[in-house]
């Protein structure tokens, strides 16, 4: 029960690699409302959202779109993973259970898969939609006459919580929106807990959730000597990582503007785990902001090898590449991450403003074409867009190009 809550639940890192990261079967488009932007990844997640206790495949659907259309957001990732727990009432009550079978079945390791690449984009993810998950388990238990019930329900939830433990009731805190709460009850169950490290972990992105940079480092930094103290063979069974507790201080510390402090964290990350391309990502931005190209180059060139199948990935190294003047291999990495995801618009309007220094007109009048395809409504890139393709194209007619 711990475990899952802590969403630290039975992965195996150590045979996790990205190339396994994926979202799984392709998933029929859902229909939106009338006007709903069906270029817009948040208007699939809100939809999923919206249909999550009563339409899980529905909702997994919704949010497997998100995630392609928006391949650098990790939300819907950890949303799709727990649609998809929810979905099936007998793996919902095991994974509730912790049925330790389940939690290390082939099956659970893809799903956590999710959660685990969620993670990397977005280590303090605020998840929402555990507590949703908790509902449609009592409702499967307690049967039909509660389904409707919002006082019934209610009743059932207390109960359950009665014979739970204080880090249950902090999870229910968290996943409720009452972080001090939260906090509270995990500090209590510090006292009990075979799992410490866990419960520091949650602590420390509840400190992260609220701004308090200095309590998440310490509490993140204290799960890390948790770890610590684990044998080998404890260690590979949490997609709770040491690299990436290291990386969550790195993010931390690069918000609050410590640059130097960062760096530190995010090398220490990659001491833990020389294939976490997160860190080589992050490590390549902070040294294009110091106009330190060469150091940019070879971190995203890094991360690009390391995580060949992600088109966020393949986009920033194709940024990079453009912002340090190497235009044609920008070309190869913007068209691996169109290729790798064709729904994706970021990539396009990047394409679109290299080729036009590249000189290549009608290349370029192609990209920004694909951009406006695929771009939200609101994208703030659209108006660019826009005034630069038509300025092209009558440039274009102009000089006789077809």
């Amino acid at each position: 029960m711990r475990r899952f809550f802590a969403a630290a639940a039975f992965l195996a890192v150590a045979t996790a690699p990205v190339s396994a990261q994926r979202l799984g079967p392709a998933e029929k488009r859902p229909h939106l409302a009338a006007g709903a932007d069906t270029n817009d990844a948040a208007a699939y997640y809100s939809y999923g959202v919206s249909r999550f206790e009563r339409e899980p495949q529905e909702a997994a659907a919704a949010f497997y779109w998100a995630a392609r259309l928006n391949p650098a957001w990790g939300d819907p990732l950890y949303a799709r993973r727990a649609a998809l727990i929810v979905e099936s009432p007998v793996r919902l009550r095991n994974v509730m259970r912790a049925d330790r079978r389940t939690l290390q079945s082939d099956e659970m390791r893809r799903l956590d898969s999710l959660q685990f690449r969620a993670l990397m984009l977005s280590p303090f993810i605020y998840r929402k939609l555990d507590r949703s998950m908790l509902v449609v388990y009592i409702k499967n238990q307690v049967g039909s006459s509660a389904r409707e019930s919002t006082p019934e329900l209610d009743f059932e939830i207390d109960r359950y919580l009665h014979d739970s433990d204080a880090s249950m009731r902090g999870w229910l805190a968290y996943s409720d929106g009452n972080l001090p709460l939260a906090l509270r009850y995990y500090s209590q169950a510090l006292g009990s807990s075979h799992d410490k490290a866990s419960i520091r972990l949650d602590r420390a992105r509840i400190f992260a959730l609220q701004n308090q940079v200095d309590s998440a480092t310490a509490e993140f930094n204290r799960a890390l000597d948790e770890m610590r103290k684990k044998d080998d063979k404890d260690l590979v069974v949490f997609y709770n990582s040491k690299a990436l507790a290291e990386y969550s201080i790195a993010v931390l510390l690069e918000g609050a503007e410590n640059f130097a402090g960062a760096r530190e964290a995010y090398g220490r990350a990659l001491q833990e785990d020389l294939s976490y391309y997160p860190a080589h990502l992050r490590l390549g931005l902070l040294a294009i902001g110091t106009q330190d190209t060469t150091t940019a180059m070879s971190e995203l060139a890094l991360a690009s090898q390391l995580a060949p199948d992600e088109p966020h990935v393949r986009y920033m190294n194709g940024y990079v590449l453009g912002a340090s003047h190497h235009y044609d291999e920008a070309v190869v990495e913007l068209a691996k991450a169109i290729e790798l995801e064709p729904y994706y618009a970021l990539p396009y309007i990047l394409l679109g403003r290299v080729e036009e220094v590249r000189g290549k007109g009608k290349e370029s009048a192609a990209a920004y074409q694909q951009f406006l395809d695929h771009a939200s409504a609101s994208d703030p890139q659209r108006d660019f867009a826009t005034t630069r393709l038509k300025e092209i194209r009558e440039y274009l007619a102009a000089v006789g190009t077809p």
